[in-house]
C-alpha cells in the first residue's frame, strides 16, 4: 500500500464524518483574507452575445424603417402645403421656441409652478398638431391657414404676457431686496 492509502485507512472515521473538524471555518476565513482582493470575472457567453447583437440589429433596422417611412410621408404632405405657409410656420415656431426658452430660463421660487407653466405651454401644441393635420388634409382651405396663424399669434401674445409678468415679479423682488439691504 502506498502512503496515501495507508493514511486514508487510518483516518477513515474522520474523513467519513459530515462535519469538518473544529476551527475549519476560522482557518478558511483566514486564508481568504490573505488572498488579494480581485473583482469577479465576468464571462460573456458567445450565444448570449449573438442574441444581444441580433436584438440590437432588429431594433436599429425597425427604427431606420420607421424614420424613412416618416420622412417620406412628411415630404409628400409638405409638397401639398404652399411654401409661404411653411416659411410662416417655421418663423412662428422659432419665435415660440425662443420665448419658451426664455420662460424656462427664469428662476422660479417654486419648481412645481415652473413645471406646471411649461407643461401648459406644451399642451397648446396639441391644438397646433390638430391644425397641421387639418392643413395637410385641406391645404387650400383658407380657414385652416387663418386658424393656424391666429393660433401662433395668440400663443406668442400669451407667452409675451407671461414674460412681462415674470420680469415685473423679478424687478419687484430685486427692489425689495435692495430696500431690505439698505
Amino acid at each position: 500500500m502506498s502512503n496515501i492509502e495507508k493514511q486514508i485507512k487510518e483516518q477513515r472515521l474522520l474523513l467519513d464524518s459530515d462535519r469538518p473538524r473544529e476551527g475549519h471555518e476560522e482557518r478558511f476565513l483566514q486564508k481568504l483574507e490573505k488572498l488579494p482582493k480581485q473583482d469577479p470575472v465576468r464571462r460573456i457567453r458567445f450565444r448570449h452575445a449573438i442574441q444581444v447583437a441580433a436584438s440590437v440589429a432588429i431594433i436599429l433596422t425597425s427604427a431606420l424603417l420607421l424614420v424613412r417611412t416618416y420622412k417620406s410621408d412628411s415630404k409628400a404632405a409638405k409638397q401639398d402645403i404652399p411654401a409661404a405657409l411653411i416659411e410662416a410656420d417655421i418663423y412662428y415656431a422659432s419665435q415660440v421656441d425662443a420665448r419658451y426658452d426664455e420662460i424656462r430660463d427664469f428662476d422660479f421660487d417654486d419648481e412645481e409652478e415652473k413645471a406646471l407653466l411649461l407643461q401648459e405651454l406644451k399642451d397648446l401644441e396639441s391644438y397646433h398638431m390638430q391644425l397641421m393635420e387639418d392643413l395637410e388634409a385641406n391645404p387650400d382651405d383658407e380657414r385652416v391657414v387663418s386658424a393656424l396663424i391666429r393660433h401662433y399669434q395668440l400663443k406668442l401674445e400669451i407667452m409675451d404676457q407671461i414674460i412681462t409678468q415674470l420680469n415685473q415679479v423679478k424687478s419687484e423682488i430685486s427692489e425689495n431686496h435692495e430696500k431690505e439691504s439698505i
